[in-house]
């Protein structure tokens, strides 16, 4: 009966502790979402501070990192989980990527503005601003999409729906956010951009979240993802 009781105890000890990670990384990233376009002249960061904002306010309410996607998965299941995404994502992006020109476009865009997370490649010369780049995206922007659609929208649906629509319907919000850039895209560049760099992309970044209740396996993936096609498009 002891034994069951410390158990009990060190779970709930390690909840809490895990929430104060949680509420730290996601307050310093948002911090940093503030402090990055001063310091480095670019654009305003708004939607990626409303990804972080909701996520917060429900890590100070509830002190429940389940509720987010902020845990860590079984290690086999999360490992097979990234690999899985990471495959259908290069699959993707090797059928479509070569002949479009989409990721490419968007790149410019960019750089062009240049968005905060590209600035780090503006701004500083050589390894500096590919290590910004990799820190910033990782720890702050990536981040902040994760942790909103894959984590918190996902798990909100969970609660309301069946796991197949909650999927499907993050995917569309994170499609929706993600339209601006159509604006800017030649028609099939726009449409390929939305139902595979959007859409398709939150689908595979939704089942591997739901598989694992966890934003990781999907930050892992977009993380090396945009480093590997920013490194071979510049």
């Amino acid at each position: 009966m002891t034994s069951t009781s410390e158990s009990g105890t060190s779970v709930h000890l390690l909840s809490r502790h895990w929430a104060t990670i949680a509420l730290l990384w996601t307050g310093l990233a948002l911090a940093a979402l503030v402090i990055t376009p001063l310091m480095l002249r670019t654009t305003t960061p708004i939607f990626q501070m409303f990804w972080l904002i909701v996520p917060l306010i429900s890590l100070v309410r509830h002190r429940d990192t389940d509720r987010v996607g902020f845990r860590i998965p079984d290690r086999g299941q999360g490992l097979q989980a990234t690999i899985a995404a990471g495959i259908a994502y290069a699959i993707l992006l090797i059928l479509v990527e070569p002949w479009s020109g989409v990721y490419d476009r968007l790149l410019a865009l960019a750089l062009e503005g240049p968005d905060p997370t590209f600035a780090w490649l503006v701004r500083l010369d050589g390894v500096g601003g590919w290590v910004g780049l990799a820190l910033f995206s990782g720890f702050v922007t990536l981040y902040s999409e994760e942790l909103f659609f894959r984590g918190w929208l996902i798990q909100a649906l969970n609660r309301r729906t069946k796991p197949r629509v909650a999927v499907a319907g993050q995917a569309v919000v994170f499609t929706i956010f993600q339209s601006i850039p159509i604006f800017f895209f030649a028609p099939l560049q726009a449409a390929l951009y939305l139902l595979v760099y959007a859409f398709g992309l939150g689908v595979i970044l939704g089942v591997a979240a739901q598989r694992t209740q966890s934003i990781w396996p999907g930050l892992a993936v977009v993380t090396v993802a945009n480093l590997v096609l920013t490194a071979i498009l510049i």
